[in-house]
């Protein structure tokens, strides 16, 4: 009987080893890690707007995970309704990469550490709990975003995301710890929640 037992046991241990490498190969892993310099509003702000995936509703269906960047006002317009451009964009959804506004955006070689190192943790939301952050902040002329993005299957999972003045004092703003159930954010003391208007 024993032995019967460890049998079936190996078999399960294998079956599941054998699952996990073939979802392994099914969904490669990879890292996007990159930073920029991007221009800011003459009034200097930005704003951010970040949500977990959220569960469907009678008005709509289920919402991905998301991280949007606005440092600047740009629109465009798609289906005849006009919508607001984000410098830095990604989702937790096939078929759509991480995107960043080149033309506001410029790639920079200055170090930007990807933690909350002086700024305090707001919250963390989930599907139960908020579900979303809006946050606008006050910074310096141009802000330093350092990305860390990883994507499984080329949708992405998690993400570090790191804003600091570009300037001389490099101060911190916000700091993102994403992923698609959990996102823990940390703002800066001239950062305010835009969530109810």
């Amino acid at each position: 009987m024993k032995r019967l037992r460890t049998i079936g046991i190996v078999t399960v241990i294998s079956a599941i080893a054998v699952t996990a490498a073939v979802s392994a190969h099914a969904a490669p892993t990879s890292v996007v890690d990159r930073t920029y310099s991007c221009k800011v509003r003459p009034q200097r702000y930005i704003d951010l707007n970040t949500s977990v995936t959220l569960p469907p509703t009678q008005d709509a269906p289920q919402r991905p995970a998301n991280l949007n960047l606005f440092t600047v006002k740009k629109t465009f317009k798609q289906n005849g309704f006009t919508f607001n451009l984000p410098q830095v964009f990604f989702q937790a959804a096939k078929g759509t990469n991480p995107k960043i506004d080149k033309p506001t955006c410029r790639p920079s070689s200055r170090k930007v550490a990807l933690k909350p190192s002086g700024l305090r943790l707001t919250d963390t939301v989930t599907p139960r709990y908020l579900g979303f952050f809006d946050q606008r902040c006050v910074t310096a002329k141009r802000v330093l975003v350092h990305v860390r993005i990883t994507l499984s299957g080329g949708v992405p999972v998690a993400a570090l995301v790191a804003v600091r003045n570009d300037n001389r004092t490099r101060r911190p703003v916000e700091f993102l710890n994403w992923r698609s159930r959990k996102i823990k954010g940390y703002f800066g003391k001239s950062c305010v929640s835009t969530a109810n208007g």
